[in-house]
């Protein structure tokens, strides 16, 4: 595959930067789609993918048919015919990109827009040029190169008259001719191999379509596993959010995307972020309803089974007790969903341990720190599920203890309730 170069090749018009107000997010969705679709296709080698790099959006896969696939991706409120302003200045693109890229069959140009098709309306004078006598004077191009028909000489004729007077349009002012010359040149069938190898598809899909398809894309993409259940939306945001932070970039090779990006984006989602689509647990609910048992401070309770505590030990535990109780403001019902699930597996705990009345400080410290060990197991399963933050075991051990203050534990309780 060769792509025209050096001095004597003509410069043509840079049609990279396109209008990225109206329908982008149709832009956006459609090269999404086309991305995950070909690299399910393609399991062993890499796929590229970018937007607004020689086209709206561009796939570059060495294991299709055709290397580079060029589309242009449109989202129109009013209908489309061949003699549109939109269909004709896309016709005239893909005539700089096929005489750019040598005429090769590496390269495929398709159209994906939604709109109506409306029927073409050729001028007498235009007729008359072409020696056509009879006195039709509408045609469905659009529609039948939509449909895979092949078009009559008639309609063939009419094409290529208004895809010339286009190009010359476009060129009249520019210092360059662009590739006219070969344009005139094309036989009719090279023209006509040239305009009916095009992919049209042309409906009047919505934004809402497309965004269905994308996230069907993202549940049938070979990276998505049943850890990705319920995350398809933030996926696609992902890979949206990507393909539309490169497509600005000034370095056309900067814009490109490829399939580790896309295996990056699944993997990202789950290790990092992915807490955040957790649900809040439902025990938080619960907290409020519980009614305490038991009215002595977590120093009561602790002198009630060891007396001779020591009281510099018993001020560093009321510390990390206060300390816990600081919790941010949008942290409040997190804290109560965490207190409940604590409260559940201290209590059994210590019900399983042997009834005593005293014991010694060594015994108090030990039975606090596997508390301590038991809640933040638990914790960290729970975080598999629930939406919690990380916590270290120094802020577990204050959850603990602030059960103990806030009169749900204590470790002279025994298994018949007393």
């Amino acid at each position: 595959m060769t792509v025209s170069s050096g001095v004597d090749a003509p410069s043509v018009i840079c049609r990279e930067a396109g209008d990225k107000t109206k329908g982008f997010r149709f832009q956006k969705l459609r090269a999404a789609i086309r991305f995950l679709q070909r690299i399910d296709a393609n399991k062993d080698g890499l796929v590229h993918c970018a937007m607004e790099l020689l086209e709206d959006s561009v796939l570059i896969d060495g294991s299709s048919g055709a290397k580079i696939s060029g589309e242009e991706n449109k989202y129109y409120g009013s209908s489309l015919s061949f003699n549109s302003s939109a269909i004709k200045n896309t016709i005239v693109a893909f005539l700089d990109l096929y005489f750019s890229f040598g005429r090769t069959s590496d390269l495929k140009l398709g159209v994906y827009a939604s709109a109506t098709i409306a029927q073409e309306r050729i001028s007498v004078e235009i007729r008359k040029v072409l020696n056509i006598t009879c006195r039709q004077s509408f045609y469905e191009i659009l529609k039948h190169l939509v449909e895979g028909k092949c078009l009559s000489s008639e309609e063939l004729a009419i094409a290529r008259s208004l895809t010339t007077e286009e190009y010359v349009a476009q060129y009249k002012n520019k210092k360059s001719t662009g590739f006219l010359a070969l344009l005139e040149g094309m036989t009719n069938e090279e023209f006509r191999k040239f305009l009916e190898g095009i992919d049209w598809s042309i409906s009047e899909e919505s934004n809402e379509d497309l965004e269905q398809s994308a996230l069907d894309a993202i549940r049938t993409s070979r990276y998505f596993t049943h850890r990705h259940a319920n995350l398809e939306s933030f996926l696609l945001s992902s890979l949206l959010n990507e393909l539309e932070k490169r497509s600005g970039k000034p370095v056309p090779s900067d814009r490109i995307l490829n399939t580790d990006t896309l295996r990056n984006i699944f993997s990202e989602i789950l290790l990092g972020s992915g807490a955040d689509f957790r649900v809040e647990d439902p025990a938080v609910a619960e907290w409020d309803e519980l009614a305490a048992n038991d009215f002595r401070n977590l120093q009561e309770k602790i002198l009630s089974v060891c007396p001779t505590f020591s009281l510099s030990k018993l001020k560093v535990l009321a510390r990390i007790c206060g300390l816990a109780r600081t919790v941010e403001q949008e942290g409040q019902r997190e804290m109560k969903g965490l207190l409940r699930r604590i409260l559940d597996v201290c209590e059994a705990e210590l019900l399983g341990m042997p009834a005593t009345q005293v014991m010694t400080e060594r015994q108090v410290l030990d039975a606090i720190d596997h508390l301590t060990s038991v809640a933040e197991q638990h914790v960290t399963s729970l975080r598999t599920t629930y939406r919690y933050k990380q916590r270290d075991n120094h802020s577990i051990k204050g959850a603990v203890l602030t059960l103990f203050d806030d009169c749900f534990l204590a470790l002279d309780e025994v298994p018949d309730g007393n």
